[in-house]
């Protein structure tokens, strides 16, 4: 039997890059959102505004990364 590889730990994990992001991305917009609005709805519009933030950047770094490894 052999180890896995990053890739295949990534899939069966089923987390990678862009759902790490989002998912920091709307804890992080929630504390924000709740500390300027001081309300349940400014932490829900805040963590769903850093969850769409961090899941583009995401995608972005994932695709930079990968087109940066077939370069190379």
């Amino acid at each position: 039997m052999r180890e896995l590889t990053l890739d295949e730990i990534e899939q069966v994990s089923g987390g990678g890059t862009i759902g790490d992001f989002a998912a920091e991305g709307g804890a992080i917009g929630s504390i924000i959102g709740a500390g300027i609005r001081g309300t349940i709805s400014g932490a829900a519009r805040g963590g769903i505004t850093g969850a769409v933030l961090g899941g583009s950047f995401g995608a972005g770094f994932a695709a930079g990364s990968k087109l940066y490894e077939f370069l190379s």
